[in-house]
């Protein structure tokens, strides 16, 4: 079933003037209502860290989210807004999680983590494996739209292996990334390496806004209910609440030009 499930959204640029999300908090309160409307309960602010650490606080996004609730609350809105933080994979990831300036996700045992857009550094497994030695969980943020995993997607695999979870972006599923992260994000899926669904939203309309309902539904549609279900509710919720996840094991996977072919 589809209809009245609640949906939680674990990766979006929302907060006002921050990064590169809305640069006004009109347009962030425009955000929440169409999440509201969607059936979101709750949205994960998960501002880049970089932008944070160089123009800010963790402080001043504190105060920043409190102010957005209160007037999301005065306008009627249900969705609330929690705290995270999209974090760019570098050496200084461990050191900065433990000193305060890079967030878990709402402050829990999971860690969203984005990869470089180009390359392979050679810290990538060192310093994921560091993160989970702090007894934290690293969520690899929108894989099937990240170069280094489309030419090898062995490697996606290894790091799901290994403890990983992966958050997929919901306007993936329906193309509006290309028809190359569209095929990748369905086999992600297919083979047992997509975990949660989010918007990655940026902006109230256009190219970025929040579709984590239209991308629910396509996930439904091809996989059924039950997997659309875990990715929108069960697991992100449980991600909220910091409690432990059993997901099934993944299938292995190799890269052959711009296919991929996946060994059962």
């Amino acid at each position: 079933m589809t209809k009245n499930i609640t949906l939680y959204d674990l990766h979006a640029h929302l907060l006002p003037a921050i990064d590169d999300g809305p640069g006004k908090i009109e347009e962030t309160l425009e955000i929440i209502r169409i999440s509201s409307e969607q059936g979101v309960d709750s949205i994960l602010a998960t501002p880049h860290r970089k932008d944070v650490s160089e123009f800010y606080s963790v402080a001043y996004v504190e105060k920043l989210l409190g102010k957005v609730n209160d007037l999301a609350a005065a306008y009627g809105y249900s969705t609330k807004v929690l705290l995270g933080m999209e974090n760019h994979l570098d050496p200084e990831l461990p050191f900065d999680i433990q000193e305060g300036s890079a967030i878990q996700m709402n402050r829990g045992k999971y860690v969203l983590v984005e990869m470089p857009w180009s390359g392979r550094p050679d810290f990538l497994e060192d310093t994921l494996a560091e993160v989970q030695s702090m007894d934290l969980v690293p969520v690899i943020a929108h894989p099937e739209r990240m170069e280094l995993f489309q030419k090898d997607p062995l490697l996606l695999f290894n790091l799901v292996d290994r403890g990983m979870l992966t958050q997929i972006t919901a306007s993936s599923v329906f193309g509006k990334f290309g028809g190359k992260a569209r095929r990748f994000a369905k086999e992600i899926i297919r083979n047992n390496l997509g975990h949660i669904l989010a918007s990655d939203t940026h902006m109230s309309t256009g190219p970025r806004c929040p579709e984590l309902l239209k991308g629910f539904r396509s996930v439904v549609r091809v996989y059924g209910a039950d997997i659309g279900n875990m990715m929108v509710n069960d697991t992100p919720r449980a991600i909220l609440e910091s409690r432990d996840i059993n997901i099934p094991r993944g299938q292995k996977l190799s890269a052959s030009g711009t296919t991929w072919n996946f060994l059962r």
